[in-house]
This record gives C-alpha cells, sequence and structure tokens, in this order.
C-alpha cells in the first residue's frame, strides 16, 4: 500500500467525525462498512477469537446507527475474516473514559459523538481476524483512519488478547494506564501519517 494514496484523506485539523471520509479511508484499505448481518457474523468472530465478554451484538448495531462509520469488516469470497470497530467520543464522553466511568461493553448513547460533531476522543473496541489478510485489513484500517482523520485525537482501547497487547503497547503507540490491567491510552499526535509507515509498508 502506497503511503502517499493516504494524504488525499487527511483531516488538516485531526478531529474529523464525517463518516463519509472514514468509510473511505476504511474503504481504501480492503474494509467495508458493515451491515446488519456483517455485525453478527463479526461478533460471532469475536466470540470465537477472544470470549464471550465482549461487546454485544445490539451495542454494535446501536452505536453503528448513531455514527455511520464505526464497524468494519473484511471478506474473503464472501465470508467475513476480519473486524475493527472503534468510535468517537463527546467531551463528556471522554472524560468518562478519563474517569474510568464509561461503560464500554454497554454504552451510554449520549456519550456518542454524532456525525459532524467535533470529538473529543475516541474508544477501539479492537480488531479481531480469522485470517492473516482479514486481520491485517482490519488492522490497517484502524491505523490508517486513526492517523488521517482522527490523528490529533486521545483515545482508549483494551487489550483482549497477548497478541492485540504486543501490537497496541508496540507499533500502535498506545501507553498502559497505571492501575487497570489491559487498559491503554493514546495521546493524540501533533501531525498525521506518522503511525503509518510500518502499516502501509506490511
Amino acid at each position: 500500500m502506497d503511503l502517499s494514496g493516504f494524504t488525499r484523506f487527511v483531516d488538516p485539523e485531526g478531529r474529523c467525525s464525517d463518516p463519509r471520509m472514514i468509510n473511505a479511508v476504511a474503504a481504501y484499505c480492503g474494509v467495508a462498512l458493515a451491515g446488519p448481518e456483517d455485525i453478527a457474523h463479526a461478533r460471532a468472530l469475536c466470540v470465537a477469537r477472544i470470549s464471550e465478554n465482549v461487546v454485544s451484538e445490539a451495542t454494535l448495531q446501536l452505536v453503528q446507527n448513531i455514527t455511520g462509520a464505526s464497524v468494519f469488516v473484511a471478506r474473503e469470497d464472501g465470508v467475513v475474516t476480519g473486524m475493527t470497530a472503534f468510535f468517537l467520543v463527546r467531551p463528556e464522553g471522554m472524560r468518562a473514559l478519563d474517569e474510568r466511568r464509561f461503560d464500554t461493553l454497554n454504552v451510554n448513547p449520549d456519550y456518542i459523538c454524532r456525525p459532524r460533531e467535533t470529538p473529543a476522543g475516541g474508544y477501539a473496541w479492537g480488531f479481531v481476524g480469522s485470517t492473516d489478510k482479514g486481520a491485517g485489513r482490519a488492522v490497517k484500517a484502524s491505523i490508517a483512519v486513526r492517523e488521517t482523520l482522527f490523528w490529533a485525537l486521545p483515545g482508549y482501547t483494551r487489550a483482549a488478547t497477548d497478541d492485540g497487547a504486543r501490537l497496541i503497547f508496540g507499533s500502535l503507540g498506545f501507553k498502559p494506564v497505571e492501575g487497570v490491567p489491559q487498559l491503554a491510552r493514546y495521546d493524540g499526535r501533533d501531525q498525521p501519517l506518522i503511525g503509518l509507515t510500518g502499516a502501509a509498508a506490511s
């Protein structure tokens, strides 16, 4: 993947919540906006690969309905083989994340940033794949969206697996949150595309 191809997507403020732009970057990375059936398959993939204690199909669909650009899937021969899911939050949502009051499995919809509002931060439920290609597309899409559109924003995620932890605390640039096992925080960058070099080359 040519890194120069991403420059046309860069939001100058790094705080873009326009679903058309998010969907465009995701599509460029080979993942598609998930419909209800895709979400069901993606959630089943998460259960199989991670655990039963993952966000529900209903919550994924709720957030997708609000944002228009939160859950994406990779397909091979029509089968869902990868998924990435994330959402942007309003200032009150970011405060709740910072204060550990945000239930990311049962999301308060009032915390979710609406399309074209200015977000204060974000949360990534993460990514999963049943094949190398599916996982690779999901990871690249999540990095690309962050590095082109959300690059100035702080955010959180959780490391659900050992492989995920190596990636989150390694090339993705998250730092562990003191006293909260598996929780990771990311500080926004001062310019876009910094974290895409490795993803674009892989």
